[in-house]
């Protein structure tokens, strides 16, 4: 359950207008595409699109909370990139004083999210429509939002880039997803999911023009039906799942119908996303399929690999392969189907570290037949124990270990040819270290820590 639930209700239903009676009417009894057009024509009619800098005005309205961290006014933002429910926020900003278009770095200022970035369907936010959509529009930490860029959203292998709230981009741990992905708190990935599947409803009939851009191209499908890509649809289900509908969601929704005249109907009535996208509708007979989804991260020296299955008929075992190029695969292990649906298995990287390692899932049948899951692929850096971020780096370097520690560690500094170029003690303060390397001019180095007599390194790049 998200923190906050009431009081945010209180200050947003204020300003709301509930669920008008009928408005779903044209929704019953029906399923899959026919249920994604007809909610399509729900909250396309009334709708009325406005401005980009009409969202300005709108967040100090219904994108608050009470002040929890700091002085100063009473409510706050509601960032999703910043907030930490059930926590202590690292940072919080005054509604319409912290707004900006500029930022140096996380902390600075808030400004406008598209959770479906603009370049997906070549957004212009001069233009009312989807580039001005509150209802998939977040205000975010400026600096945060900057480092999402365009990336999918997914759940991180490893991280390059983490936000003080614990956001992540990095390789993805989804088999399926190739590049850097934006992972957020489990505590709005529901918010974000049905987000998107509000988006590829309320403009289905634009999917066959969106789905041609390639930053979209691991999401959008180009059909009004069913618009997504069956591995982004497994990963939103799970996320909507994952993290229920919440009293700020709700709230939030209200507003939009004031603000816009539309709503978002996952949010509404959450039970619409399986009648839509299930394995009996046409061209979804996979969803599910045996695997759900196959993930992999790594903790300290341990790569966890984690599939989810949906159904295990007739099933005997799953083998667990592994390869160095992709191509030749090994059996590193074996797992009995037991109907517990959800399966694990873990490799020390110790020995495999410093290269790309591709796994996959060979799903063998009592009768000796198999079939294979998606791939999954990670780079293993050359230590598995720590971790160095931003990178590239412009003038200051954090390290964060993978064990929390708090303790003090020899640390260098070399470059390519080894000489070494800095060297101290550093202090490890909840497993963050932070190294100023202002002096070093731009160029490729390595960082090396001694931990427990163990020298591990992490190569970093110096870009001002």
């Amino acid at each position: 359950m998200k923190k906050y639930s009431v009081l945010i209700c209180i200050l947003f239903c204020y300003f709301s207008s509930a669920q008008p009676n009928g408005y779903y009417n044209n929704a019953a009894g029906k399923t899959c595409a026919a249920l994604k057009t007809a909610l399509n024509n729900i909250i396309t009619t009334g709708n009325n699109p406005k401005s980009y800098s009409n969202l300005w005005t709108q967040y100090p309205i219904s994108d608050i909370k009470p002040r929890t961290v700091g002085t100063g006014s009473a409510n706050v933002i509601y960032d999703i990139y910043s907030s930490i429910p059930g926590g202590t926020d690292p940072y919080q900003y005054t509604p319409t004083t912290n707004q900006c278009g500029t930022y140096n770095s996380e902390a600075d200022c808030y400004n406008r999210e598209h959770s479906v970035p603009l370049s997906w369907f070549g957004g212009n936010t001069s233009n009312d429509g989807p580039a001005t959509d509150y209802l998939h529009i977040y205000p975010t930490d400026g600096h945060v939002n900057g480092k999402r860029a365009n990336f999918i959203y997914g759940e991180v292998a490893t991280a390059n880039f983490t936000s003080l709230n614990g956001s992540k981009l990095g390789s993805s741990a989804n088999a399926g997803f190739t590049g850097n992905v934006f992972e957020p708190l489990d505590s709005f990935k529901g918010d974000v999911a049905r987000s998107f599947l509000y988006f590829v409803t309320r403009y289905e009939n634009d999917m066959v023009t969106f789905a041609t851009n390639a930053d979209a191209a691991q999401s959008f499908d180009g059909n009004t039906f069913p618009s997504i890509k069956i591995n982004y649809i497994k990963l939103m289900i799970k996320w909507h799942n994952l993290d229920p509908v919440s009293a700020k969601e709700k709230a939030r929704n209200n507003a939009a119908y004031t603000f816009q005249g539309n709503r978002n109907p996952y949010i509404d009535h959450p039970e619409y996303v399986d009648l839509v996208w299930n394995g009996t509708c046409p061209g979804l007979a996979a969803l599910p399929v045996d695997i759900v989804y196959f993930t992999g991260k790594v903790d300290g020296n341990v790569l966890k690999l984690n599939w989810e299955v949906g159904t295990e008929i007739n099933l005997s075992q799953y083998e667990i392969e592994r390869s160095f190029n992709g191509t030749s695969y090994t059996k590193i292990g074996v797992q009995e189907a037991k109907g517990t649906h959800n399966y694990t298995f873990d490799e020390l990287t110790d020995n495999i570290r410093g290269r790309r390692v591709f796994y996959r899932i060979k799903k063998v049948d009592k009768d000796g037949k198999f079939t294979y899951s998606d791939v999954f692929s990670i780079h293993l850096p050359l230590n598995t124990k720590f971790t160095v971020y931003p990178n590239p780096v412009q003038n200051n370097i954090t390290i964060r270990l993978s064990d929390n520690a708090n303790t003090t560690i020899p640390l260098q500094i070399t470059d390519l040819a080894g000489r070494v170029l800095f060297t101290k003690k550093v202090i490890a303060t909840n497993g963050l270290i932070n190294v100023n390397a202002s002096s070093l001019s731009n160029g490729t180095y390595f960082v090396r820590l001694t931990i427990n007599s163990e020298v591990l390194i992490a190569k970093v790049v110096i870009e001002k």
